[in-house]
């Protein structure tokens, strides 16, 4: 009686386990986290979502291979510590972001371009303040205005780092030119004659974090995705699909 009282639960517990892992294995929803990027990447801070263009196509990307989807975007430090522990399966970044090594698998084909660049007020005293986002490496930039002696100011986000440079906190800005665009459209009394010191066009791409879950299985959905695309990037894949 005792033997078959313990193989009963035995059995209860081993379906239990079953019932469960069917249930992991089954779940396809996809946490994608996004940083402020606007105009790709547009936050609302009343209710701390984001939209925009970038939103919107990998959120539809994401429906037609079969996934759920579930949009975050947190400060990119909490991003990049996210992905780490697979907490966010999915971003949208530049390959060389330090926070990000050996901790993402980059999809092969570009979602975009970017042009990095760094802006410098002439109306102000020629110092080495830069304004920037913290966590960002900006392709190897920072290091080398830090290897120059460069102070620079780290802010949570985009808008933060260029308002810091709009104020004249700063007499240099390194961003990403069309959030600095976007900015500057919003607001009439910016700063627009500021000069380009540098500037790089920089490939953004699909980062798969290595601890997701879903890591392999969004590999392989994406590869077989654009394996036969002839686009240059993603954004125009899908501008090509939706004609």
């Amino acid at each position: 009686m005792r033997f078959t009282i313990a193989l009963f639960f035995l059995l209860c517990c081993t379906l239990s386990v079953a019932h469960e892992t069917i249930n992991n294995t089954s779940d396809n929803t996809v946490v994608l986290g996004v940083v402020e990027f606007p105009p790709l990447v547009i936050k609302n801070n009343e209710n701390n979502t984001c939209y925009g263009k970038a939103v919107t196509i990998s959120t539809s990307l994401l429906n037609d291979m079969g996934y759920k989807v579930r949009v975050v975007c947190p400060p990119p430090a909490r991003l990049f510590e996210s992905l780490r522990t697979g907490k966010v399966d999915l971003t949208i970044n530049v390959k060389g972001t330090t926070a990000l090594d050996n901790n993402v698998t980059f999809v092969e084909k570009p979602f975009s371009y970017l042009s990095l660049v760094l802006l410098t007020n002439p109306k102000l005293e020629s110092d080495k303040t830069v304004s920037a986002i913290r966590g960002y490496d900006y392709e190897g930039m920072r290091k080398e205005l830090l290897e120059d002696n460069y102070i620079i100011f780290d802010m949570a986000n985009s808008s933060d780092a260029i308002q810091l440079f709009q104020f004249g906190r700063t007499t240099h800005l390194m961003t990403y030119e069309a959030p600095y665009d976007y900015y500057v459209q919003q607001s009439p009394d910016s700063i627009t004659d500021h000069i380009v010191s540098k500037e790089l066009n920089i490939p953004t791409y699909f980062a798969i974090s290595k601890a997701s879950k879903l890591s392999h299985q969004l590999q392989q959905s994406f590869s077989q995705l654009f394996s036969s695309s002839d686009a240059a990037t993603i954004i125009e894949n899908t501008s090509k699909t939706n004609k």
